[in-house]
């Protein structure tokens, strides 16, 4: 007879199976509990990677997505104000955050990104925004979302010409 750990029998409560032999793993587990935890490096795209949100958030706004406008702005020479408070009339209340104001003029900028953009929020932002274009300040409101970093020199013509047929169809 071999001498050894003693090993208790397991709970009826606990779960049998057929293949693990908890005599034999727990040396293991034991081992890889005691060892430090292995960081592993995030891949490009990885969902659970927050250096991208981190990146948003020094440059000072809301998402990876609106870093990238900023940058395509920037690269285009475009003074932006960033999460700028606004209301449909000059000095009432204010109703909405827009990601970005082009500086000086009355041109705000929405980024909708899909995970947050659809069904009711959809409905909430389309009729802020109609508000925002029909009330006393009377804004230019361009929306603008990921397909439109495919077609950069469209999308400045858009930005700089305060929207468009593609922005007043949202309305």
């Amino acid at each position: 007879m071999q001498s050894g750990p003693e090993f208790k029998p397991l709970p009826p409560n606990q779960r049998h199976h057929e293949h693990l032999s908890w005599p034999h793993i727990m040396p293991d587990l034991e081992s890889l509990a005691m060892e430090a935890p292995e960081s592993l490096p995030a891949q490009l795209g990885d969902a659970d990677d927050p250096r991208p949100w981190l990146d948003a958030y020094d440059a000072g706004v809301g998402s990876p997505l609106e870093l990238k406008f900023l940058r395509l702005f920037e690269t285009h020479g475009v003074e932006v104000e960033k999460k700028v408070a606004v209301g449909p009339e000059v000095e009432g209340p204010v109703i909405s955050q827009a990601d970005f104001r082009v500086a000086g003029t009355k041109v705000l900028i929405y980024v909708d990104g899909a995970a947050f953009h659809a069904g009711n929020r959809l409905r909430r932002d389309r009729a802020i925004r109609k508000a925002l274009r029909e009330g006393g300040a009377a804004w230019q409101v361009v929306e603008l979302t990921a397909r439109d970093l495919h077609a950069p020199a469209r999308t400045m013509e858009r930005v700089l010409g305060g929207g468009g047929p593609l922005d007043e169809v949202k309305q």
